[in-house]
């Protein structure tokens, strides 16, 4: 991250986006300021980003500091973020398709519902986030950290978690269809691993191993004293 960061306000940052500005990187929004999805534009915005060919012109906020900010809902499919501190941050149902978040800290975010479908997410930092239903199809976290993250139900297919610190997440119900866990660290200590559906995933033996022998300690009968 940057050693000067410019200051911007959540309204600001609305408005300059509605009046065709993309760069913001190196920016700092203070998170007492930081309620974008509270802004009076915030829905425009969201309609004109919508309209807009973001591959050619995405915004652009890489190493900024913008923990702590709330976008519930955003649409910022493609934006480049990496280095990014979303620390803390409300993400929950925003739209992140395609975007770039490599080395990105979302430590204690709340992305629940979020979409992340290819997105670049190597190296970055999800511990003790929550991620309850997140949409992580076809994304690279490899190398990334999810310690103590909660991605109960996620849509997990086709991910990339070579090399991802696992320790202590909770994975209830998530499907790893074609996912690889090849290197993963703390796999042993995955809550509900059992629960997850592993069709085609990408393992070396010794993951191979660690998930039979969850499976063998799942409980076969719920029993019960009278």
């Amino acid at each position: 991250m940057a050693d000067v960061l410019t200051q911007i306000t959540a309204a600001e940052l609305v408005k300059r986006i509605l009046d065709g500005e993309r760069d913001f990187a190196s920016t700092h929004i203070d998170a007492e300021k930081g309620d974008i999805s509270k802004q009076d534009g915030f829905d425009e915005l969201n309609k004109y980003l919508q309209a807009q060919d973001l591959r050619e012109n995405p915004v652009i906020a890489t190493d900024s500091d913008w923990q702590g900010v709330r976008a519930s809902g955003l649409f910022f499919q493609m934006c480049k973020l990496s280095g990014a501190n979303l620390a803390g941050a409300d993400l929950q149902d925003a739209d992140f398709r395609r975007a770039d978040l490599s080395g990105a800290n979302l430590r204690g975010a709340n992305v629940s519902g979020a979409t992340f479908v290819g997105c670049r997410l190597m190296e970055a930092d999800f511990t003790d986030a929550i991620m309850r239903g997140v949409d992580l199809y076809e994304a690279n976290l490899s190398k990334g950290k999810l310690v103590n993250a909660d991605i109960a139900r996620g849509y997990t297919l086709r991910l990339n978690l070579g090399e991802v610190d696992l320790t202590g997440a909770t994975m209830t119900g998530a499907s790893l269809y074609r996912s690889d866990l090849r290197g993963a660290i703390g796999l042993e200590t995955v809550r509900d691993l059992a629960t997850c559906q592993f069709k085609h995933t990408m393992v070396t033996k010794r993951e191979k191993d660690i998930i039979e022998a969850a499976f063998r300690a799942q409980p076969l009968f719920d029993v019960r004293s009278e």
